[in-house]
């Protein structure tokens, strides 16, 4: 038995189907994959103090401790970041350097572009003396 026009297009309307469910799990899948991560806040100390100032009952001389040592905190953190980002971007300007020496043309090229790039970046990062 030869197929009629309407056994086609219900093929095709399965196909469509498979298809459309396919490309919806696919999208589904795909926003959860690139939503952003959660930071830590930018503004990490007020809300650190503000929690501390519901949850405590503190006196005005406690706060003012808490909030010293909130500011030394922050400053210990900021430069842990510093120093944690330079060492990085150091790690990887030695890979590209070693790299360099293994590839050829233009590859090796365009990795040491990267690499000065990199550098200059670096010394940006480094602490004035």
């Amino acid at each position: 038995m030869k197929p009629s026009f309407r056994d086609h297009l219900v093929i095709l309307l399965a196909l469509a189907t498979v298809f459309a469910c396919g490309f919806g799990v696919g999208q589904i899948q795909g926003k959860k994959a690139s939503a952003p991560k959660p930071e830590v806040s930018a503004h990490w100390e007020e809300e650190t103090l503000s929690l501390l100032k519901h949850s405590l009952d503190l006196a005005p001389q406690e706060q003012v401790s808490v909030e010293r040592e909130i500011q030394r905190a922050a400053t210990r953190i900021r430069l842990k970041r510093d120093e944690t980002i330079l060492s990085y971007h150091e790690q990887i300007s030695e890979l590209y350097g070693r790299l360099i020496e293994e590839l050829d043309g233009p590859n090796a090229a365009k990795l040491k572009k990267e690499k000065q790039s990199l550098d200059e970046k670096i010394q940006k990062l480094r602490p004035q003396t």
